[in-house]
């Protein structure tokens, strides 16, 4: 008889758990069983490895933050509150969910380039597209498009990750308006 549902999702959320703590590389299927208190081989049921495991948890992770930030950036308002609406989405999302946001934000460069995220729902593309439009529409005033979307995806990621590391206080929230103004300098640079 097939595991309830329930059951892998809570052996999902502790390998996530796990994986945000310590690294996709020094966790094992037995450590996911252990701690999710079940048999390595309910592991084995639904994955054929702890790095597939890993990669399938992180795509459907980051392409369901990708589906909710395309939905804010195809809104209608300005790009200013479009903006505002995609970080406090990001803090909103560490405060609420820091394993998840852990997990995401420290796994990206742990799979295979041939691994592909939705480019539809990732969120790396949807900045850059976000800035191409702004660009467009004569909204931003910077030239490349690509180097300013990494930029702002530096201003807006850096913080979490010093939140991530302990190194800043309070919750994350609390700095979407500095961070956002910051993004607009930077978009507005002539």
């Amino acid at each position: 008889m097939a595991r309830p549902v329930t059951k892998l999702n809570a052996i999902e959320d502790t390998a996530i758990s796990l994986f945000a703590a310590r690294g996709i590389k020094e966790v094992t299927i037995r450590d996911i069983a252990r701690q999710a208190e079940c048999s390595e081989g309910a592991l084995y049921r639904h994955y054929t490895s702890k790095d597939e495991m890993a990669w399938l948890l992180y795509k459907r992770e980051v392409e369901k933050l990708g589906l909710v930030l395309a939905d804010i950036l195809s809104q209608d308002g300005t790009f200013s509150e479009r903006l505002r609406k995609s970080v406090d989405l990001f803090y909103t999302f560490f405060d609420e969910e820091p394993d998840k946001f852990k997990f995401i934000l420290l796994s990206e460069y742990n799979f295979p380039i041939e691994s592909m995220v939705n480019p539809d729902l990732n969120p790396y593309i949807l900045v850059f597209e976000f800035v191409e439009e702004g660009i467009k529409e004569g909204e931003f005033r910077v030239k490349n498009p690509k180097l300013c979307g990494a930029m702002i995806q530096g201003i807006v990621m850096q913080p979490a990750k010093l939140k991530a590391s302990g190194r800043l206080q309070g919750r994350i929230k609390e700095k979407v308006d500095e961070v956002v103004c910051a993004c607009l300098r930077v978009l507005k640079a002539d």
